[in-house]
């Protein structure tokens, strides 16, 4: 039997809700889309870095400002995605402080590498140098406490 086709307007009974956008695709802007847990990713602009720390929600991100030409940041690099892997829950991305001057005068970046945590896009701790076992810490130690409680 023949049905005529339904108009835009009407809303299917068995529609679903709309959802927000998940883990590599975009919602709302088609040049960004939020990284996926487990993997480090690079971040090449202002904009897409305030995306993805509005995006995520309630997730913990680490950023890593970093340089090419430093050392310490070579030194540290492959222990840094190690550790993306080693923390499925959070969220690590990576900028570099050449290309990207912006971000490096956001935080007055004086040492390299410097870390910055956020919880739900707001930033709750940083710290300078390459050191593994720092990065371990406030790792572990952001994910035991989780964020601090605001006051009402």
């Amino acid at each position: 039997m023949f049905k005529f086709p339904h108009t835009p307007t009407e809303q299917e009974p068995n529609e679903r809700p709309a959802r927000r956008a998940s883990f590599g695709e975009s919602s709302k802007d088609p040049g960004h889309t939020l990284p996926f847990p487990g993997l480090v990713t690079v971040v090449h602009s202002e904009e897409e870095l305030d995306y993805i720390l509005a995006g995520l929600g309630s997730r913990w991100v680490v950023l890593e400002l970093w340089a090419p030409w430093s050392a310490a940041c070579a030194a540290i690099r492959s222990e840094f995605e190690v550790l993306a892997k080693s923390y499925p829950t959070w969220i690590f991305l990576r900028a570099d402080i050449g290309q990207l001057p912006g971000i490096a005068s956001r935080w007055s970046v004086t040492r390299i590498p410097l870390y910055v945590f956020f919880w739900q896009g707001i930033e709750e701790t940083e710290f300078a140098g390459a050191s593994v076992c720092k990065l371990r810490e406030v790792l572990d130690d952001c994910t035991m406490l989780g964020p601090a409680e605001v006051a009402a």
